[in-house]
């Protein structure tokens, strides 16, 4: 279901972009990167403290993937707000989910408690 919101999400990029409205366009992939966190924690059955804190501490220290966080901080990385580069970066999240965070992903977990 949250595969589903950020795909979503990621539409209304092309949409609100397509009609000039950018930063809303922005606003957006903001809720389809935390939803795209969301399905990572979701497919990998692990509980975070939060999809907008810590995410440093989270990916790379309780999922072990730091590769994947070495790609996140650019995703968010905007420079102008144009249309082209806000495509580009929803693109990005939808690969991004189709990599890490699909629902085919089964693991062992960890809980919030340490």
């Amino acid at each position: 279901m949250v595969n589903e919101a950020c795909c979503l999400n990621l539409e209304r990029v092309h949409f609100a972009v397509a009609r000039g409205l950018n930063f809303y366009g922005f606003d957006r992939l903001y809720h389809a990167f935390q939803e795209f966190l969301q399905a990572l924690f979701i497919a990998r059955r692990v509980y975070p403290i939060a999809y907008n804190k810590w995410i440093r501490e989270q990916v790379e220290g309780w999922l072990g993937l730091a590769a994947l966080y070495s790609e996140l901080p650019s995703v968010l990385a905007v420079t102008q707000l144009r249309r082209d580069e806000l495509i580009e970066k929803a693109e990005h999240v939808r690969r991004l989910l189709a990599t890490w965070a699909s629902p085919a992903i089964v693991g062992g977990g960890t809980s919030l408690a340490r």
